[in-house]
């Protein structure tokens, strides 16, 4: 249409301009408001007769006959003057798709206005035309351009498919505000507990000023993504997107990172809840996470010990807060300037200067960092120093109940040797002249010191670490009873003790 050598203008089953070249805006003394997308062929006629000063009333007259000489497959021609004086010929065709090809040129040109050139012309602007609408409504996204009177000019099919319940609304001329307050009306959006009044004004503003796209969503649940441009002649082109699978795949992003989050939520608690100190470093020995107790153990500053840090400056700064020897801490940064040397399972028990005592066990991980343990075991190795000092005791305790064992086997016993060895002489050479109350006396003497050698060799029995018990046998306690009477006659006698049982059982025990 830019090349053409004629005045050219495309209108369309509604008599609305579609397009015109500028030779045809200049044949007919049009300024650019008057000839933008959406503008009617009346009211172009009505623009040019006033210019002309046509009388009112036959501009009324002239209008309705033009438009109605406009019938399917009719042409038609005339002459007129423009108002700056250009003898103009007009040719005006409706094509049986009803759309009108209008052309316009001087009368004094040398141009043969032929019914075939006519033609031709036509068809160049309906092809054009059709590949445009085929282009649009080719396209993924729904297009439709407004005019400076937010009219409907030109839309595609997607742009019919965008707008929910509002299909028999979508017509050329259709202005924009009718368009959105109806399809709010018909429950096309989702107004997100806005009022219909409020959701429109909304809307509508950002549709007179447009700046960014906005979504909307539609009440079938769809997510429109709406982008809106200002033209030069001050019309308006609406993109409209169907971005529903963008934003389920936003929801479920977002629902997967709540469920990330509520779990990392729990995994939080449970790791500052350990009563251990935990830390966890990748391959190159820098800290991936701690929990509090770790930092509360060596009285560290979270903003200090935190993640990204690497092992060797967490030591250095435990070292400057005085948590070390100066020995202890120089042998503890060798032990980690290799990271190979933490590659394997390993307990290490730090002696801090307070007198704490930390069990540090590590455990290497598949990817080649370490989770590390911290367990304060300061009491567990108290008890155990404690639990070494009473087996020393102990042990000197066995070791003089050994002597004593040795002094009642040998000491004790001699003087009891020489008690049966004098009895025995008492009994054989005076048993003739011992009266029998004598006789008896010796009788129990000997037995008492047999009843005490036996006491003897079981209290060096029992006192013996290294000898096991007895095993027991039957024992007839009414026998052992007799037996301790007899042993403590002379102190019953003394005392006036009366001594009586009934009958007493047999029992497996150790009878001494």
């Amino acid at each position: 249409m830019a090349g053409a050598d004629v005045g050219l203008a495309l209108f369309d089953q509604s008599l609305q301009l579609l397009v015109c070249n500028h030779l045809y805006r200049d044949l007919c003394g049009y300024e650019p408001r008057d000839v933008s997308a959406g503008t009617t062929m009346e009211t172009l006629i009505r623009t040019s007769l006033s210019r002309q000063f046509v009388p009112l009333e036959k501009i009324e007259r002239l209008v309705e006959t033009s438009i109605r000489r406009l019938t399917p497959g009719a042409t038609y021609s005339f002459s007129f003057t423009s108002q700056n004086s250009r003898e103009l010929i007009v040719r005006r065709r409706r094509l049986k798709s009803g759309s009108v090809v209008e052309t316009v040129r001087e009368k004094n040109r040398d141009v043969h206005d032929t019914p075939a050139m006519s033609d031709q012309i036509s068809e160049i602007a309906h092809a054009a035309r059709e590949r445009m609408m085929h282009a649009l409504d080719v396209m993924a996204d729904g297009f439709a351009l407004f005019d400076a009177q937010d009219r409907l000019v030109v839309y595609n099919k997607q742009y019919v498919n965008l707008c929910l319940n509002a299909g028999d609304l979508i017509l050329p001329g259709q202005r924009y505000e009718t368009l959105l307050r109806e399809s709010i009306k018909r429950g096309a959006y989702v107004l997100n507990g806005m009022d219909e009044d409020a959701y429109f004004q909304q809307r509508f503003n950002r549709y007179k000023n447009p700046s960014e796209p906005y979504e909307v969503q539609l009440a079938d649940d769809r997510w429109i993504l709406v982008d809106e441009r200002r033209t030069a002649d001050g019309g308006i082109v609406k993109i409209r997107s169907d971005i529903t699978q963008t934003k389920q795949r936003e929801f479920e992003i977002l629902r997967v990172s709540q469920k990330l989050h509520l779990k990392n939520l729990h995994f939080d608690v449970a790791l500052n809840n350990m009563i251990q100190g935990l830390c966890m470093f990748d391959r190159e020995q820098t800290l991936i996470v701690c929990n509090r107790r770790y930092l509360e153990m060596y009285g560290f500053s979270p903003d200090v010990v935190k993640p990204g840090v690497k092992l060797n400056d967490i030591m250095k700064y435990s070292i400057s807060l005085g948590n070390y020897r100066d020995e202890d801490a120089q042998r503890a940064l060798s032990e980690r300037r290799d990271p190979s040397a933490l590659a394997s399972r390993a307990v290490i028990k730090q002696r801090l200067r307070d007198g704490r005592t930390i069990a540090v066990m590590n455990e290497p991980m598949p990817d080649g960092g370490t989770i590390a343990t911290y367990q304060d075991i300061t009491e567990t190795e108290q008890y155990a120093e404690q639990m070494q000092s009473y087996m020393a005791k102990l042990e000197q305790s066995n070791r003089e109940l050994q002597e004593f064992a040795y002094v009642a086997s040998h000491d004790l016993q001699e003087p009891l040797r020489k008690i049966e060895a004098f009895g025995d002489r008492l009994a054989s050479r005076f048993k003739d002249t011992l009266p029998d109350q004598g006789r008896m006396y010796i009788e129990k003497m000997m037995n008492a010191a047999t009843r005490m050698r036996t006491l003897i060799n079981d209290l060096l029995s029992y006192s013996r670490v290294a000898t096991q018990a007895n095993p027991f046998s039957k024992v007839d306690l009414k026998k052992v009873l007799n037996e301790v009477v007899s042993d403590l006659q002379i102190r019953i006698e003394e005392t006036g003790a009366d001594i009586s049982c009934d009958s007493l059982p047999e029992i497996d025990a150790d009878p001494t």
